[in-house]
């Protein structure tokens, strides 16, 4: 089975087994509340960038509370990261260590007197399970480097980013066929012998197999939003054309087949301050990407699992 994100071109199909995907939801019959996300994965084939910025990719949804995050932290300085704000023991605690508790609310004397409670407890851990606690600070500080790299890096390259990047990018990736509509009709068994025959009938321009087509939206026109397709399957619709049959996807409830019925035209946003703001976080995502997937195939991995 392959995943509903590759190139596969959607049906006329020939009897195949259905594909595979990570269900989501189930099939919509109204329109979802779009979500704005601030960071995502540069997934920008057909539809990807309006799938993005309505919050509707894989692993997408960053939360606002990290928008407010950057701006803080980004305020501050190298020296002011670095700034002792108490001492225990000899062992100092800086702005860096308090950051997290001030980005939430904190008042910074109430953060700075829990984390000594805090560095109390690492102490007594480290006198009382020096083995457990050896471990636990490998595993610890590893999460520690790995987010202050990823913050103080995608900073760096949000910084770096230009107004011409950001116009060349909506020029390319914000298209007016991401914003159109369209009405969708799915057919959902739970047998996969079903679905595949049901292909099979399909590609044979079988008039009561397509008959057995339910409509996604029953109100209004029946038409609805690309961020609205059944499961997140809107990348796929995205590549489809007007008359078109998906190929059966694996979803929780079953095995499920769209067809594209109508596609009404829309027209891409005005490039808005807003708008730009989205962009020239996912450039600085997807500089970041590139970076780390460097660094990968540099390194040496040997997995023992």
């Amino acid at each position: 089975m392959t995943d509903p994100n590759d190139s596969a071109a959607p049906v006329p199909v020939p009897a195949s087994a259905p594909v595979e995907a990570e269900a989501e939801a189930p099939p919509a019959r109204s329109s979802l509340t779009p979500l704005i996300a601030a960071l995502a994965v540069a997934l920008l084939g057909g539809g990807g960038w309006y799938l993005y910025s309505q919050g509707m990719l894989p692993g997408v949804g960053a939360p606002s509370a990290d928008k407010a995050s950057s701006a803080k932290t980004a305020a501050l300085s190298a020296d002011e990261r670095l700034r002792v704000l108490a001492e225990v023991n000899g062992n100092a605690i800086t702005a860096e260590e308090v950051a997290p508790a001030l980005v939430n609310g904190l008042d910074r004397a109430v953060a700075v007197d829990r984390y000594v409670t805090r560095l109390l407890a690492s102490e007594a851990a480290l006198e009382e399970y020096p083995g457990e606690a050896k471990a636990a600070r490998a595993a610890a500080e590893r999460e520690v480097l790995a987010n202050l790299y990823l913050r103080r890096k995608s900073e760096e390259l949000v910084m770096a980013v230009t107004q011409a990047d950001i116009d060349k990018f909506y020029k390319e990736q914000v298209r007016d066929e991401d914003y159109a509509s369209y009405k969708l009709n799915y057919y959902l068994t739970q047998d996969d012998l079903d679905a595949t025959a049901m292909e099979r009938n399909i590609a044979a321009n079988d008039a009561e197999a397509k008959g057995k087509f339910v409509p996604v939206n029953r109100e209004g026109d029946g038409f609805i939003p690309l961020a609205s397709t059944p499961y997140g399957l809107g990348a796929l619709v995205a590549r489809a054309k007007v008359g078109d049959y998906l190929r059966a996807v694996r979803v929780r409830d079953g095995f499920l087949i769209l067809n594209v019925e109508q596609v009404r035209e829309g027209k891409k946003p005005a490039q808005t301050k807003d708008l730009n703001d989205q962009i020239r976080n996912l450039i600085a995502q997807d500089f970041l990407n590139k970076e780390l997937l460097a660094r990968r195939e540099k390194a040496q991995v040997k997995l023992k699992l």
